[in-house]
């Protein structure tokens, strides 16, 4: 094998790991990135919340990693003689959380060095110290949706009170990441709930039923060819209409599926050919991304037929959507 055929075997390795760690801002992911800043700025005027929410797959976690990176680059308050400041903590909330663990959890989450053994009081104590010492501005709780009554075995109350009760002693703002789940049971807490009631940012699959979602979606997916083109992948126009319902229909309009589809073309692409519809066709097929449409192919079938699957699948999403946000 001769160094040229090594290259163009690791070349599309390489840009399926850079595109897997790349993302692109589009308008949902800036707007997340303000109403998180403008929670952030609230800290140390008052307790405030801010709720992201959305289905798994949508970038919420992305949302975070970049919101928490670029803040703290542009600090320059945060070493001094004096102390080291920690402005953002974030964590994952633990699957069955007690008041207890979800203290343990935040300060593992800092950089505490302490022991974490001890009884609530000692740890409430502890991380009480902690706040006030490092200058903590905002708590980051990912996964939020763990504070679900039925999945909590005991005192989920306790645990969402001295989340607020935190919130009013510190002052402090707080980001709470999760599925829509979540939202239903924050919902049950009215004292909780109601710190969280000003900013709720709500993400959303693509769609396509609009000219103006048409228009986002066209946008989002010129975005991810570009990069890949930047890596050396020459893409079929994916932002004309037929393309975009038929990548709708593969993904649901799931950022991580498509992400998904995009690096399985990837894999038996050559550097310098262009990946066609045959590629992503041949890529959906290897792949379980869609178990609503099953061996359906929608960059096989005729365009007609996919525009079926896309009218069935937008009233499916119009209905889990409703159920998503319906409380009761």
């Amino acid at each position: 094998m001769t160094n040229d055929d090594n290259r163009n075997l690791q070349e599309p390795k390489s840009a399926t790991v850079a595109f897997a760690g790349w993302r692109t801002r589009h308008d949902r992911f800036r707007q997340a990135l303000n109403d998180i800043q403008r929670t952030h700025t609230m800290s140390g005027v008052e307790g405030v919340g801010m709720l992201l929410m959305g289905i798994p797959g949508l970038g919420k976690s992305s949302i975070l990693d970049s919101y928490v990176r670029h803040h703290l680059s542009g600090r320059d308050d945060l070493e001094s003689p004096d102390r080291s400041r920690e402005p953002i903590i974030r964590l994952s909330v633990p699957a069955e959380p007690t008041l207890k663990t979800l203290i343990q959890a935040i300060l593992l989450a800092s950089s505490y060095e302490g022991s974490i053994k001890g009884t609530v009081g000692e740890l409430k104590q502890k991380l009480d110290e902690f706040i006030r010492e490092r200058g903590v501005e905002l708590l980051i709780f990912d996964e939020f949706q763990h504070f679900l009554r039925e999945q909590a075995k005991v005192n989920t109350r306790g645990v969402v009170n001295h989340i607020k009760l935190m919130m009013d002693k510190h002052k402090l703002a707080v980001v709470m990441a999760g599925i829509p789940a979540g939202y239903r049971s924050i919902a049950h807490h009215e004292e909780l709930y109601q710190r969280f009631a000003q900013r709720q940012t709500r993400l959303a699959p693509f769609q396509i039923d609009t000219e103006e979602n048409l228009q986002a979606f066209g946008s989002y997916l010129r975005a991810c060819t570009r990069f890949l083109q930047r890596h050396g992948f020459e893409f079929i126009p994916l932002a004309n209409k037929e393309m975009m319902v038929r990548v709708y229909v593969a993904t649901k309009g799931i950022p991580r599926l498509i992400s998904g589809l995009f690096k399985v073309a990837l894999e038996s692409a050559e550097k310098g050919q262009p990946i066609t519809q045959k590629d992503l066709a041949e890529g959906f097929s290897r792949t379980l991304m869609n178990p609503d449409i099953q061996t359906f192919n929608p960059f096989r079938a005729p365009y007609e037929k996919v525009l079926e699957r896309a009218r069935e699948a937008q009233e499916k999403a119009a209905s889990e959507d409703r159920k998503n946000w319906d409380i009761h």
